[in-house]
């Protein structure tokens, strides 16, 4: 009886070694986790194309603010910010060339009446006076330049002078003229006019002469329909006249009138 419970202690002994060390060889090996199981080939009809993903974009470390900007930004909600807004602005178109604004220039042609008044001389050192009425057209040739034609009818007063007694004279003219203003935007010109002439004296011995002209002159525009204006005129004809006692060869005869032109 006592070998018998000397066996079954030695049994229960052995059988506690055994347990612990199962035991402490089972707390020896990792543990195992669940595996899913392996990823079967996809029905062909149900295949998605994988996704590429971006290759990654090189960033300059010495430009933090581009990495910065570069870098992925969430908003409070953890979602990716929408994308951002594109604003267009208009251009303005650029502003014209001083010459382009400049080119277009108003017109100063047109219809022209003047009146001029002033001395006049057909004998040497016998001062007349003198006035004139013209009229005619001029056409803008240029930014500055107008060019144009007349006519032109005047008289010289009667005047005595040194006892002698000089007559009248009328005469008329058709010629042609042209402006040049001093820049676009200036209202001083110059004149230029030359032409055909013919006059009459009147009186007992009165004779008829005639010739060509030519003249100069400088004015100012007042506004665009008004100008005034100081012009010089020298007339050439070919006669003689009895005079101080002898044959006096008159060949010009000559006018500085001031006046005022009105155009249309």
């Amino acid at each position: 009886m006592k070998n018998t419970r000397q066996a079954a202690a030695t049994v229960a002994l052995i059988a506690c070694a055994i347990g612990g060390a199962a035991t402490a060889h089972a707390q020896t090996r990792p543990l195992e986790g669940w595996k899913p199981p392996a990823q079967r080939e996809a029905d062909p009809a149900k295949r998605i194309p994988p996704v590429s993903t971006p290759a990654p974009v090189a960033r300059d470390a010495t430009a933090p603010q581009a990495r910065d900007a570069a870098a992925p930004r969430t908003s409070a909600t953890g979602n990716p910010p929408a994308a951002p807004m594109i604003h267009a602005y208009e251009i303005p178109a650029p502003a014209p060339a001083p010459e382009a604004r400049q080119a277009h220039v108003e017109s100063r042609g047109g219809f022209f009446v003047g009146a001029k008044g002033g001395r006049g001389w057909v004998y040497d050192d016998v001062d007349q006076s003198t006035r004139e009425l013209n009229a005619g057209y001029r056409w803008q040739a240029g930014s500055v330049t107008l060019i144009g034609i007349e006519l032109a009818r005047g008289e010289l007063g009667a005047k005595t002078e040194d006892g002698f007694f000089v007559d009248d004279v009328d005469y008329a003219s058709i010629g042609v003229n042209a402006r040049f203003n001093f820049g676009r935007t200036s209202p001083v010109y110059a004149l230029v006019r030359a032409g055909y002439w013919a006059a009459e004296e009147k009186g007992d011995d009165a004779m008829d002469v005639d010739g060509g002209y030519f003249g100069l002159g400088l004015g100012v525009d007042v506004n665009r329909h008004v100008n005034l204006g100081l012009t010089y005129t020298n007339y050439v004809y070919f006669d003689s006249y009895y005079w101080d006692a002898g044959y006096y060869e008159v060949n010009r005869a000559d006018t500085l009138m001031l006046g005022a032109e009105v155009r249309f």
